[in-house]
């Protein structure tokens, strides 16, 4: 591999959880001894900070890395063999938005960020730009492997993969989390290694399909411990951990696959977890089947950003010491992959996005789907799985094929495919409420979203130039 070619490009550097792992853990490869780590951030302060903290990093360590920040991706593109994605068109306050415009309607989301009506909105401000990048991959870094972080990870990828050739993948640390949590509960930390777990699906709803210690089928075991633990609907409010999870415990008993990754992510694509039994919507502060607290926390970490801030610019002035940086598992998958990629020693991932192509058979096969995967100097293979129970495989098929639509509508600009995703939508009661939806977020996202306005501007929008479209940390 020449000097050209061993760099790594994060767009979107300026994720206050995931970038800093992503430094600590690549100057901890010695695999990237001599690599250069490119930063781009549409703010430029964002993208200098993460550079002082990474050369601190390499520093501290005794790593030749060089980190260098960018506001203009092509600029630090050109001969990159890793390209990375963590942005969010609206940063922050986007998310939240894509959680109270919805809510305006009586609509209740845990998270907003993959399904529900706020991951589509998400997914009508996020793809186009990922598209573009992929674009500037395949310009100026032809060999690059993109690695996308992005929500919603399913429409993005897809969206990228739809309009380019550059070889693209989606990531994603909760069905890894969610295996750790069940391996905890059966007792097994300590012999995660001999577990073979295998899980199929979409990202955010993935299936565990089987569960073995050896020869020993681990499924009774873990569903006697769920129907001892779990709550119902009235369950208390608590964090997502392991098998007492009332929602997963209510789709196990009700699909006969355990799903991942945890209830305030799989409970937004059913229609019936976020409303009262009358089929109203609910009390965004008291919401049933144990899930208010994932709501609370993605409030929670949409609010944290400014402390997380602080502590990046006291680590970057030499305040605070380097080697109590933030780590980040879904990080340390990454440069494992690249490794991989880079040496050709291959190596199984447990759960990647990519477009389908016969891996879960009874999908339709440009679905971008969460199935396990090898990788090595043949690049990312995902591995065959079949086919999935067919009920589950119903409800899948619904949701990738609203997410085409979702996808085509945001890279057309089409208001009428935008309504159809959104009305298609099980937590949408109404055409009706998703056209107002649509119409609240065009107001709210002028700059990003005006192509699917429904009439001219009549001058009560907010000024576009108030809403600049903004490449940050996901």
């Amino acid at each position: 591999m020449s000097t050209a070619d061993r760099s790594v490009v994060l767009v979107g550097a300026g994720s206050t959880v995931f970038t800093p792992g992503l430094m600590a853990d690549l100057v901890g490869n010695r695999t990237f001894e001599g690599w250069t780590v490119h930063l781009v951030d549409l703010n430029a302060e964002a993208a200098e900070v993460m550079a002082r903290v990474g050369r601190r990093l390499a520093q501290a360590r005794g790593v030749d890395v060089t980190f260098v920040p960018h506001t203009d991706r092509r600029e630090a593109l050109p001969g990159a063999r890793i390209v990375t994605t963590t942005i969010a068109v609206g940063a922050a306050e986007g998310w939240r938005l894509d959680l109270e415009v919805p809510g305006a309607y009586g609509i209740a989301q845990t998270v907003g960020d993959s399904v529900g009506p706020g991951g589509v909105l998400r997914a009508l401000r996020h793809v186009p730009e990922l598209v573009a990048i992929a674009r500037d991959v395949a310009d100026l870094a032809p060999g690059a492997q993109l690695v996308n972080y992005s929500n919603p990870l399913t429409a993005n990828v897809r969206g990228v993969t739809a309009e380019t050739g550059v070889p693209t993948i989606g990531l994603c640390h909760g069905t890894m989390h969610t295996l750790a949590k069940l391996n905890a509960d059966l007792g097994l930390a300590d012999r995660a290694s001999e577990v073979h777990a295998t899980f199929a699906g979409l990202n955010h709803l993935c299936w565990l399909l089987d569960y073995r210690l050896g020869t020993e089928d681990l499924y009774p075991r873990l569903a006697a411990l769920v129907a001892e633990r779990a709550g119902g609907r009235d369950a208390p409010t608590s964090g997502e951990e392991g098998v007492h999870l009332p929602v997963s415990a209510d789709l196990f008993g009700t699909f006969g696959r355990y799903p991942a990754p945890g209830d305030r992510h799989v409970a937004e694509f059913f229609g019936w977890y976020l409303r009262s039994t009358d089929g109203a919507g609910v009390d965004e502060d008291h919401l049933p089947w144990g899930l208010q607290q994932g709501r609370d926390d993605t409030l929670r970490y949409i609010d944290q950003k400014s402390d997380l801030w602080q502590r990046l610019h006291d680590q970057a002035d030499g305040r605070v010491p380097v080697g109590e940086a933030r780590r980040d598992q879904e990080a340390e998958r990454l440069v494992s992959i690249a490794e991989a990629l880079v040496t050709g020693r291959e190596h199984v991932e447990l759960a990647v996005n990519v477009p389908n192509r016969g891996a879960i058979t009874n999908l339709p096969p440009d679905a971008v789907v969460e199935v396990p995967a090898v990788v090595g100097a043949r690049g990312v293979v995902p591995l065959a799985v079949g086919a999935l129970p067919t009920a589950i495989a119903a409800v899948l098929t619904a949701r990738a094929q609203q997410q085409e639509l979702t996808v085509r509508a945001a890279l057309r600009g089409d208001r009428d495919l935008a309504v159809q995703a959104l009305a298609l939508d099980p937590l949408v009661p109404s055409p009706e409420v998703a056209r107002a939806i649509l119409d609240d977020a065009v107001r709210a996202h002028p700059g990003t979203l005006a192509s699917f306005a429904g009439r001219p501007a009549t001058g009560t929008a907010a000024d576009p130039a108030a809403t600049p479209v903004r490449t940050e940390n996901a």
